[in-house]
């Protein structure tokens, strides 16, 4: 009886475990920077072969925050490495809010764990 319960336990911490999982900041940056990176540069030499009267007139107010950017294949180059930087900081960041936040949520849930158990050690007779 007691191996199942054990197992049992095991598995429930093992789930809370890895529900609760730190973010690895990096990995996310990379993978949310590699995306808005690609995303930029696809967007930008799709319109180029579209064609068309004004090309990418949307698309060309990226410049207004992305530095030499046009609706140029050389500027899908700086679109992709801006994307990059612009997705790996916002990855970065949220790892870092979600790992921050999950830690103090876990830091309260002891507080009060711990605060109930002076509770009832108090209030016995």
């Amino acid at each position: 009886m007691k191996k199942k319960k054990r197992t049992k336990l095991a598995s429930t911490d093992q789930l809370i475990v890895q529900a609760f999982a730190r973010l690895d900041r990096a990995a996310l940056g990379i993978s949310i920077g590699t995306l808005c990176g690609l995303a930029v540069f696809v967007m930008t030499n799709f319109l180029i072969l579209k064609g068309g009267e004004r090309v990418g007139q949307n698309l060309q107010l990226l410049s207004q925050y992305f530095i030499g950017y046009k609706v140029t294949f050389t500027g899908s180059l700086i679109g992709l490495i801006y994307g990059f930087i612009f997705g790996f900081i916002l990855g970065w960041s949220t790892a870092f809010l979600r790992n921050l936040f999950i830690s103090i949520y876990i830091h309260i849930v002891k507080l009060r764990a711990n605060w109930s158990s002076v509770q009832d050690f108090i209030d016995q007779p």
